[in-house]
This record gives C-alpha cells, structure tokens and sequence, in this order.
C-alpha cells in the first residue's frame, strides 16, 4: 500500500460536491471521479498498473504518488483501462488522476479541505496500522468475553 491515500467515510458524505468543485478550481479539471454520487479517489498504488502500461512513460512517481506529465501523455486511455479501480480517466486528450494535489504543492489535498462533512481524510501507514489495531484489539475483547460465556 502506499504510504498516503485519501479515504471516505461514506456514511458521512451528503453528495454535495464540494470535493469535486474544489479539486476543479484547482486543477482546471476534477481529478475525482463520482459513482452513484459518491466520490472515488485514487488508492495511489504501490506498483501502479497506469504508470506500468503507459507507453510513452508519461507517468511518474513523486514520493510515491503516481503523476501525470501531461507533455508527453498522448491521451492513448491505456492507463484508464489498467486502472483497478477506474480513478484515471481521459479527458480532453490527457489523462488525469488524483495526485494529492502534490502537482501543485500543496500541503493537505483541496478536497479535504473543501470536505464540510468531514467524510475525507488523508490517511498515512502510521495512521492505519493504529486503526488496524484498535480494531484488532476490539475483536479479541469481543471474542474473550464470548468465548468466558461458554
């Protein structure tokens, strides 16, 4: 896994578009893509299957985080059909994809930012493997105290 990706809490997305508007006003373009409503962000993939199949090796890492150089992208869609989860797409003859706003150096995603819900985070290894382990750690109270029933 890479070491930053941005997660949704689906529960507390309201579908307002704030995400999508702001990483427009941004980048020229929303680099977030919507299904049935909901935002879907690039998991940023540690062997990325976009940055593999490009033919021209129009995308790059910067700190492990796959970018588009949209000179030398031809537009061939390769990369959108490589993509797991459909997070890269072609418009306007290039490809485009989230990048944690790296490409404009920022220090914290405009989509979260912009997020009135709080349903975006930007979440690090660190970070997960302390989630992980809460969760961990609820699961074996759970079970000991069901397994104490017996």
């Amino acid at each position: 896994m890479n070491p930053k990706i941005i997660v949704l809490d689906p529960s507390k997305c309201s579908k307002c578009n704030d995400c999508i508007n702001k990483c427009a006003e941004i980048h020229g373009i929303s680099r977030v893509k919507k299904f049935d409503g909901i935002p879907i962000f690039c998991m940023q993939c540690e062997t990325p299957p976009c940055k593999e199949i490009c033919p021209v090796d129009a995308i790059y890492l910067k700190e492990n985080i796959p970018i588009v150089n949209k000179e030398k992208c031809i537009g061939c869609g390769m990369c959108a059909i490589a993509c797991p989860i459909g997070a890269i797409f072609v418009e306007e003859k290039v490809a485009h994809k989230c990048t944690l706003c790296l490409d404009v150096d920022r220090i914290t995603p405009a989509c979260i930012e912009a997020c009135k819900d709080n349903a975006l985070k930007l979440v690090c290894d660190e970070s997960l493997e302390m989630i992980k382990e809460e969760k961990r750690k609820k699961l074996i109270k759970i079970i000991s105290e069901k397994f104490e029933e017996l």
